[in-house]
């Protein structure tokens, strides 16, 4: 089967980061009242997740093993403060830019991300104290801690002011496994247009710092293999796999394939069938075969179906 060729004219659409005005208590009632998916029959919970729920092609242990890591470092991402310096407009969205009207404002969005990469610092670093919150209210604050770097979209982080009051959680698995939090920092690298964002967190839980790193690694190395074993049928079943935090819940999976890939820029964005809603916004668009130095974070839905962003790093 010949590969879907390049389409130009891509059509902005809607972001899908969940806003609560009413706060995390709103996010239960965002979920059963989910107009997109409603019942979300098409979202595996991620614990339940097996080979049945991949093409044929694709039904081995390797493959169920680079999901199971990309789980391991997919992110519930909670925004509580909306930058000034939002746009009115960008492109890629149709009407005004997400959130551009509660600028300014503390109204609680969620979204979700990918751990990319971890750096550790230790006394001899001289990289002083951890600057999580915790640290900076302590009398001993640690010395020995972690900066956790996270891919999203660039509408769910936006930059600095945003970063600072963003919280992480990894492994929220299930409503039994509320996961560990980690806070946000500053943002390295933001493409408005691409609406990919790559931001950085810290944290003094240096259990957690290392066995983040340790995923990260293996992460690699088996997309690497997956690379070398299934690239020759990226062009058959087209798959796209997407763990996410929908309306801010637990972690799920959903599988679809893209459709169409639309050129900016020399790079490509991509729409898909994979299921996604409020709340999926800067989860990790997972497509074997293709080079690892992109960000593809989901970005949001149009009349084509739902599309990634892209962003280098």
């Amino acid at each position: 089967m010949a590969e879907t060729q390049t389409e130009p004219g891509f059509i902005p659409g809607h972001h899908e980061a969940e806003i609560c005005y009413g706060g995390e208590a709103d996010l239960h009632k965002h979920y059963t009242g989910c107009k997109k998916n409603p019942g979300h029959v098409n979202f595996i919970p991620v614990n339940d997740f097996n080979l049945d729920h991949l093409p044929w092609l694709y039904r081995d242990v390797i493959m169920m093993e680079v999901i199971k890591a990309l789980s391991a470092l997919t992110v519930l991402i909670k925004v509580k403060y909306t930058s000034l310096e939002r746009p009115k407009s960008v492109p890629c969205f149709s009407g005004q830019y997400p959130f551009y009207n509660t600028r300014g404002s503390d109204v609680l969005r969620t979204g979700t991300g990918r751990v990319y990469r971890v750096v550790k610092y230790t006394e001899s670093d001289n990289k002083g104290i951890c600057p999580c919150d915790k640290c900076q209210h302590s009398d001993t604050p640690s010395k020995v801690w972690g900066e956790v770097c996270v891919l999203t979209a660039t509408h769910v982080v936006f930059d600095d002011s945003e970063a600072r009051q963003t919280r992480c959680v990894v492994g929220f698995d299930d409503n039994k496994s509320p996961g560990v939090s980690f806070d946000g920092w500053g943002v390295r690298r933001a493409d408005i247009e691409g609406d990919g964002c790559l931001f950085t967190c810290v944290s003094c839980d240096l259990e957690l710092v290392v066995e983040l790193d340790k995923m990260c690694k293996h992460l690699d190395d088996l997309r690497r293999k997956v690379r070398d074993k299934y690239g020759r049928f990226d062009n058959v079943d087209k798959l796209t796999v997407i763990v996410s935090h929908p309306h801010g819940c637990p972690k799920q999976v959903s599988v679809g394939r893209w459709t169409r890939k639309h050129e900016r820029d020399g790079w490509h964005k991509y729409t898909y069938t994979t299921c996604t809603c409020p709340g999926s916004s800067g989860a990790h668009v997972y497509m074997p075969g293709y080079g690892r130095w992109y960000c593809r974070p989901h970005s949001g839905s149009n009349s084509e179906g739902n599309y990634c962003g892209v962003l280098l790093y």
